[in-house]
């Protein structure tokens, strides 16, 4: 009872709000719920999981889930500064942040038939696009077939996105790949250790890795 007592009196003074509808389910263990602030939660739609790992930081965010049987889960330890994450609108997909993770700014955005993985250990700066779709529909002049289909986005453990970046439509990053800034990421790289860039990015560097520290 103490124990709630203090979340509650938490989520007030950090300004925290969480709807989460009946027959949806949100996991959410104190040492997570505890390091929430101005964070507004939205769980809506039928049979969905929101699922925060321990030790999760999350500020300045909102998370908003409905649709069908679709997931959002957060490993341990991420740090997600500020933004929007949104799975919205779809059936039977997933935004992963592996363990370990820092986000200082970003909007992750699914909302047709198609998932984002990010995995462990990466790090992403401040305002930083990660979309599965183009939100409009691309159409065959004379056919009137849709041209322009959602794809899923894979960004593997240990890939560094720099500063203003845009990550597009069936973009894989592998482990070991830097972004730089203000880069466009609209296609998948089948080698890592390397630095892309560009609009659209293009490997423009070989054989590196990268380090949080200064060296």
């Amino acid at each position: 009872m103490l124990q709630q007592l203090k979340l509650w009196l938490h989520n007030v003074a950090y300004k925290n709000r969480r709807s989460v509808r009946a027959g949806n389910h949100l996991q959410l263990p104190a040492s997570s719920a505890q390091r929430m602030k101005k964070v507004r939660i939205k769980l809506g739609g039928e049979n969905n999981r929101l699922l925060i790992g321990q030790n999760v930081t999350l500020h300045n965010c909102e998370i908003r889930l409905d649709g069908r049987d679709n997931l959002i889960e957060i490993g341990d330890d991420v740090r997600f500064s500020s933004g929007k994450i949104y799975l919205r609108s779809t059936r039977g997909q997933h935004i992963r942040l592996g363990a370990q993770t820092t986000v200082e700014g970003a909007y992750l955005l699914v909302d047709e038939a198609a998932s984002i993985d990010i995995g462990r250990d990466c790090m992403l700066s401040t305002d930083i696009i990660i979309r599965t779709g183009d939100k409009h529909s691309i159409l065959d002049q004379v056919t009137g077939e849709r041209l322009n289909r959602s794809r899923d986005v894979q960004i593997a453990d240990r890939v560094w996105i720099g500063r203003d970046v845009q990550v597009l439509k069936g973009t894989v990053l592998q482990s070991e790949t830097v972004v730089a800034t203000r880069s466009l990421v609209s296609r998948a790289f089948d080698e890592g250790h390397c630095v892309v860039g560009g609009v659209p990015a293009v490997v423009i560097k070989r054989g590196i890795r990268w380090d949080r520290r200064m060296l």
